[in-house]
C-alpha cells in the first residue's frame, strides 16, 4: 500500500519545512519543488475554484489551504523525516540535496539509486495530513524568516 492510500483526502493542513541553512535562494527552490510536488502527488481537494474580481478578471483556483514554510536544520529534518514515515495519517513528500544537486531527474534518480536511506542529506519536506498529525511534528517550529 502506499503512502497516499494511508492518508484520507482531503487533508486539512500540510507544511513545508526547510534546511534554514540553506542559501535564500536554495530554499526557496526547495519550498518550490515539494509545494508542486504534494500538490501533483496529494492534491486532491486542495485548490479551491477560480475566482473573479470586480471587474470579471477571472483568477485561477490556488491552494485553498494555508501552507506555512517552517525552518529547521539538517538534522532536525532528518528526525522529521523519521518520525513522519512512522506516522499513517501523514503524506510526506522529502526533498534530499542529492535532487537539488542533480542535473535532471536520470542524474537524480541514479545519484539515489547508490545511496542507502543513511545517508540521505535533506534539505526539506513537505507534510499534508489531518491538522493534530502535522502539529504534533511541526507545532513548535520556527516559521522560514
Amino acid at each position: 500500500m502506499s503512502l497516499i492510500e494511508n492518508v484520507a483526502a482531503p487533508f486539512d493542513k500540510c507544511a513545508i519545512v526547510v534546511d534554514g541553512e540553506l542559501p535564500v535562494g536554495l530554499a526557496m527552490n526547495a519550498a518550490a519543488v515539494l509545494a508542486f510536488s504534494l500538490g501533483d502527488s496529494y492534491g486532491q481537494g486542495v485548490l479551491g475554484t477560480d475566482v473573479k474580481d470586480r471587474d470579471g478578471q477571472v483568477h485561477r483556483a490556488i491552494t485553498a489551504a494555508p501552507i506555512p514554510i517552517l525552518r529547521s536544520d539538517a538534522v532536525g529534518l532528518k528526525a522529521l523525516v523519521a518520525k513522519a514515515a512512522a506516522d499513517p495519517e501523514l503524506f510526506m513528500v522529502d526533498f534530499t540535496a542529492v535532487a537539488q544537486a542533480a542535473r535532471d531527474y536520470d542524474d537524480y534518480s541514479r545519484n539515489m539509486g547508490g545511496m542507502s536511506a543513511d545517508e540521505h542529506v535533506y534539505v526539506g519536506l513537505a507534510l499534508a495530513g489531518f491538522k493534530k498529525a502535522v502539529n504534533k511534528l511541526t507545532g513548535s517550529m520556527p516559521l522560514y524568516r
